[in-house]
């Protein structure tokens, strides 16, 4: 069963106002960042500082999202609890130092049980899970948590990798450190609102399903 009903005029003209609603969205907490740095200057993008603790609570919210449509939504069930299980991985990975305490050997890798869980159920359900998987492809929603990946993994991973910066910066006035976290953090945080926004479209283009 597909995600997307027809895609009539009326509807797509919808669709557009989302995507022009989340665009603002996303160049509104740009500028909500900018105030935000200059009340905490560096502060900021310390570890377990206000930027840190604003992308674990829009991650937090994002699984909540996708696990509770999860529970209610049964034809979609497959790839939401995948989804969400990602996110709640995500959400135990960004709490690292505190597991590296609580749990030295381990510390966060067990959030990796999550999404395997999630695989195993998908693979368990067969086909009715890859017609599920194959019509997510086809959604709003999969195009903006591919953008989102894109923004996390390529560009903030690349950028904020210390070596990298290191190799490119040779200077010893240079704190690579606090220059790594000043690039990295902000770029995680909207990557973490974009798979926000991807949730609740999800959640539209489900209720838009129902009703054709």
């Amino acid at each position: 069963m597909t995600l997307l009903p027809p895609q009539t005029p009326r509807q797509m003209l919808f669709a557009q106002a989302r995507n022009i609603t989340y665009f603002t969205i996303l160049c509104l907490f740009v500028l909500i960042l900018w105030k935000l740095a200059e009340m905490h200057s560096t502060d900021f993008v310390a570890e377990g500082g206000v930027l840190e603790n604003m992308q674990l609570g829009i991650l937090l919210l994002t699984s909540l999202i996708f696990g509770i449509q999860a529970i209610f939504n049964k034809i979609h069930r497959p790839v939401l609890l995948l989804l969400a299980s990602l996110t709640a991985a995500a959400v135990i990975r960004e709490l690292d130092a505190f597991f590296d305490d609580f749990l030295p050997i381990i510390s966060w890798k067990f959030c990796w049980l999550l999404p395997i869980s999630a695989i195993i159920y998908n693979i368990r359900r067969g086909k009715a899970a890859l017609d599920t998987l194959i019509s997510f492809q086809r959604s709003n929603c999969f195009t903006m948590l591919v953008t989102a990946a894109i923004i996390i993994i390529p560009i903030g991973q690349i950028l904020g990798h210390r070596s990298f910066l290191n190799d490119m910066l040779e200077h010893p006035g240079v704190n690579t450190y606090l220059l790594r976290r000043i690039m990295e953090e902000p770029i995680e945080l909207m990557g973490y609102l974009q798979i926000l926004l991807a949730s609740i479209e999800f959640y539209i283009e489900a209720q838009l399903r129902k009703k054709h």
